[in-house]
Formats: C-alpha cells, sequence, structure tokens
C-alpha cells in the first residue's frame, strides 16, 4: 500500500460496496425502511433492484454519500447508532461475498498474536478498495493510541459539510472487521472527518497498539 494519495477526480465506487450497504440497510431498518431511504436519497432505482455483486466501477461517491445522508435524516438522533449497525452489518456481507478479494480464504487468523490480527485485517480492507479502484488510498498506521485507518477518498461524506464527524457508517464497518479478526470488541472512534475540511477520514482503533 504504498500509492501516493492525491484527491481522487472521477469518485467512483465499485458496485458491490453499494450492494452491500443496500442489503445492510434493509437489514437493520426493514424492507419498508430501505425503501423510505433510497427515495429519500433519489435512489428508487435500486429498490427492489440492488446494484450486482460484481467490481465494475458504476457507483458515484455522492450516490454513497446521499444515501449515508438519508439514513441520517430519516432515523433523527438515533441515526448515528443506526449507521454503525450497518457499518457492521455491511462488512459482513463483504466477508460473505467478496471473502477472496479481501484475502480472507485459508487465511489461519488464530495463529496470529491478537492484535497482529486487528492490523491484519484493517491491511486487508484498505487493500481490497485499492485493488478494485485506482483513485481509493487507503493507509493503516500505529500510533500510541492504537492502529489508525485512514481514508483519503472516503465516498460516505463526499460533498458534505459538518461540525462534527459524519462517517459513522465506516466506524460500524471498522468495529466490525477488528472483532471479526480477533474476537474481541475495540472502541473506534472517527479522528479526522473530511466532512469537516479535513485531508482524510481517519479511525482509531483504541488499544490495537
Amino acid at each position: 500500500m504504498t500509492r501516493e494519495c492525491q484527491e481522487p477526480q472521477h469518485w467512483l465506487m465499485i458496485n458491490a460496496l453499494m450492494r452491500q450497504a443496500i442489503l445492510a440497510v434493509q437489514e437493520v431498518m426493514g424492507e419498508q425502511g430501505l425503501n423510505i431511504v433510497l427515495r429519500e436519497a433519489g435512489l428508487e432505482r435500486f429498490i427492489g433492484n440492488p446494484p450486482p455483486d460484481d467490481l465494475e466501477l458504476g457507483i458515484h461517491a455522492s450516490e454513497y454519500a446521499a444515501l449515508n445522508q438519508a439514513v441520517t435524516s430519516f432515523c433523527g438522533r438515533a441515526g448515528r447508532g443506526m449507521l454503525q449497525r450497518i457499518g457492521r452489518a455491511s462488512f459482513r456481507y463483504g466477508v460473505e461475498e467478496q471473502a477472496a478479494l479481501m484475502g480472507l480464504v485459508g487465511v489461519g487468523l488464530k495463529l496470529m498474536p491478537q492484535k497482529t490480527r486487528a492490523k491484519f485485517i484493517l491491511n486487508q480492507m484498505a487493500k481490497a478498495l485499492m485493488d478494485t479502484n485506482p483513485e481509493a488510498c487507503e493507509i493503516v498506521h500505529e500510533t500510541p493510541e492504537g492502529l489508525v485507518y485512514v481514508e483519503y477518498s472516503c465516498t460516505l461524506c463526499y460533498g458534505q459539510r459538518a461540525e462534527q464527524p459524519i462517517c459513522h457508517l465506516l466506524v460500524g464497518s471498522v468495529s466490525e472487521a477488528v472483532k471479526w479478526a480477533t474476537g474481541q470488541e475495540y472502541t473506534v472512534r472517527e479522528i479526522s472527518c473530511r466532512a469537516m475540511g479535513k485531508k482524510a477520514c481517519a479511525f482509531l482503533v483504541e488499544g490495537t497498539v
């Protein structure tokens, strides 16, 4: 993961990621809730017709961000927790549908030290995104507080402006990924967000170093 991180030009993402998010919204909010959210986001074409489970760059970041914002609008104060639940479910769908892409087939995680497992899964998430999108740029690095997953091309907050971090869905995905790999729940916080004018969104997994 040595790619030089630059501002994406086209802001496209693969169909599979939107599909996983839509399936996750339906799991957490039910079919009726999903349909309301899709209409709110201007994504009616996905009602009863989620994107294909493929790696084509068929979704624009603005659509993913609209889905994220629609859940927030629909759920109000409960939006943060709802999006984290959706993020967790989205990661699980990713493992089920794209395990090979994420490099998880035949991996002996149980043979690794626990904290090594956490770093491994975050690196695999980053690698999978960069392998499928030439504009994506993700970095995992260590700090005294824990591992940090840095997303320079975060689509969740594309075009958004906020005074606080808003990428709660990705907080959920990172949380579930580390739990899946280690069997332990770690606190994950978004410590930097593009919606606040930062260059990247960054997620601290406390206690993993």
